[in-house]
C-alpha cells in the first residue's frame, strides 16, 4: 500500500489543481452561489470544498471508497460542519434529499452498471438543475488503464492483454484482481455512454470530447480524434469525454 498517496495530498491535488483543471475544460466554473450541490465520485472532498468555497449553501459528497471517505468526513465535517454531508454508499440505494446542481469528474469510467448508476445519480437533480459530467480516460484510449502500469506505450494494456493491468494492481498496491471490471473500469465506449446519457430525462447543452486543459492542448488532443470519422476507430482515439446537462 506504499504506493498509494496520502489522503491529504490527495485532497489538496484535488481542491488545488485537479478540480480547477476540470473546470477549466468547461470554460469556468459555473455560479453556484446558495445551491445545494451533489458531488458524485466524491472522492477525499477537493471538489466539495472548491464547491462550498465559492458559496454553495449545502453539499452531498458521496464515494464508494472507504478510505477517501474517513479523510473526507473528518475534514469536510471540520471545515464545514453539518453543512456537508459525506456518504460512503451505493448512489443506487441511497436516500438523498434532491439537489441544485450535479458534478461529477474522472468518475463514470469506473460505474458499474453503468445506465442504472447514471439514471440514480440524475434523478438526485431537481428540475431545470444543471449537471456537469466529465471523465477520463476511457479504456480503450492510449492510457485507459489509469497508469496500472506505468509506461509510454500506447495501448499497452490492449496490446498485451488485461493480465498486465492485473498484475500492476497487483505489484504496486497489493490488490488481486480476477477481471479489469473488479479492479474498477467498466469498459465502457463512447457509443455506451452516448446511449446511457441520451437514455436520461436531460436536456444535452453540450458534449465535448478530448478537451485539454488549455485551447492549444484542446486543439491537438481533438486533432488525434479524427480517425474517429471510422466508426471502428472511435474508441481508440476518444480520451474524454465532457457533457453538461439540464434536468427536464
Amino acid at each position: 500500500m506504499k504506493n498509494l498517496l496520502p489522503a491529504e495530498q490527495v485532497f489538496e491535488r484535488h481542491y488545488r489543481d485537479s478540480s480547477a483543471d476540470f473546470w477549466a475544460r468547461f470554460g469556468g466554473m459555473p455560479d453556484v452561489e446558495g445551491k445545494r450541490v451533489l458531488d458524485f465520485g466524491c472522492s477525499t472532498g477537493g471538489m466539495v470544498h472548491r464547491l462550498m468555497k465559492a458559496g454553495a449553501s449545502s453539499a452531498v459528497g458521496i464515494d464508494l471508497s472507504m478510505r477517501a471517505i474517513a479523510y473526507a468526513k473528518e475534514r469536510m465535517a471540520e471545515e464545514w460542519g453539518d453543512r456537508v454531508d459525506i456518504r460512503c454508499e451505493d448512489v443506487i440505494e441511497a436516500d438523498i434529499e434532491p439537489v441544485d446542481f450535479i458534478v461529477s469528474q474522472n468518475t463514470m469510467e469506473h460505474v458499474m452498471p453503468l445506465k442504472e448508476t447514471l439514471t440514480a445519480v440524475v434523478n438526485l437533480c431537481k428540475p431545470g438543475g444543471e449537471m456537469y459530467f466529465g471523465f477520463s480516460p476511457l479504456w480503450h484510449s492510449p492510457y485507459g488503464h489509469h497508469n496500472y502500469p506505468k509506461t509510454r506505450v500506447p495501448w499497452w494494456h490492449l496490446l498485451k492483454g488485461h493480465d498486465v493491468v492485473l498484475d500492476a494492481f497487483r505489484d504496486r498496491v497489493g490488490k488481486d484482481y480476477a477481471t479489469v471490471q473488479d479492479a474498477g473500469f467498466n469498459c465502457a465506449t463512447p457509443a455506451d455512454f452516448r446511449e446511457a446519457f441520451h437514455a436520461q430525462d436531460v436536456e444535452v447543452l453540450s458534449l465535448r470530447y478530448n478537451v485539454g486543459r488549455s485551447p492549444v492542448r484542446t486543439a491537438i488532443s481533438q486533432a488525434f480524434r479524427i480517425p474517429s470519422v471510422v466508426p471502428a476507430l472511435e474508441k481508440y482515439v476518444t480520451v474524454g469525454m465532457y457533457w453538461h446537462l439540464r434536468k427536464k
